[in-house]
């Protein structure tokens, strides 16, 4: 599997691992507080005023470390690229088994679900702040990449039969959807508070675009592997 994944799946995702918190300076509160309200309200409902009060700082306080709410977002968005980023494999890699695509896939759905305010406005964040929009095209080139790599591997290892339109056309949609499930699913579900639900259903959805493609052995794995990952999951 692949390695760097790996590794940062131990860092930040396995259970009963304890957790490193940075030291709580007031820009990390800062930008803390604003993620938090964007994902809970939206990034255009959120004022400055809004986030000093909750962070407990006088205006003037937060003016000193952004001195303006598109500097905040900007902020956040480079932190959002930065994570998906660690987690997207090299350009050359290629998925082995059903199982590291599952994986992959679940782990860059939680960094979309942690910066998720990003895909309720995305056109409106990327018409005031151009660099977001260069920073973003940039992310789904790579993610195109990343799923172009899940379906060339299984094709490689024989788990797969399509031809390279079909891969190519496949690696698209896989990305659209990995990026756009969680705001489907918000609209469904607005009080969802825990992810893992929409998480488990998105991953299961983005692979049974894959499987019509999968040949026989190839697809019994993954629907057996889909029946045990959603069993253990809330359902939706």
């Amino acid at each position: 599997m692949y390695d760097r994944v790996t590794d940062v799946h131990r860092r930040f995702f396995m259970p009963g691992q304890p957790a490193t918190r940075p030291a709580r300076q007031t820009r990390r509160r800062i930008l803390d507080t604003t993620l938090r309200l964007y994902n809970e309200l939206g990034e255009p409902n959120v004022s400055t005023t809004l986030i000093a009060t909750e962070v407990g700082i006088s205006a003037g306080n937060l003016h000193y470390h952004f001195r303006k709410k598109d500097q905040l977002t900007g902020a956040l968005l480079d932190e959002f690229v930065g994570e998906i980023e660690e987690l997207m494999p090299p350009d050359t890699w290629r998925a082995r088994e059903v199982e590291d695509a599952w994986f992959l896939l679940h782990v860059i759905f939680e960094a979309i679900w942690k910066y998720r305010f990003l895909f309720r406005d995305l056109s409106g964040i990327m018409s005031r702040d151009r660099r977001a929009g260069h920073r973003l095209t940039l992310v789904f080139a790579r993610a195109v990449e990343t799923s172009r790599g899940i379906c060339l591997g299984l094709a490689e290892t024989g788990q797969l039969e399509a031809t390279a339109a079909e891969i190519e056309a496949l690696a698209r949609n896989v990305t659209v959807l990995t990026l756009y499930w969680l705001s489907f699913d918000t609209v469904r579900h607005p009080r969802r508070e825990e992810p893992s639900g929409a998480i488990a259903h998105g991953v299961y959805q983005v692979l049974m675009l894959v499987a019509p493609f999968m040949r026989v052995a190839g697809r019994a794995n993954l629907e057996y592997l889909a029946a045990q990952y959603l069993s253990r999951e809330p359902s939706s």
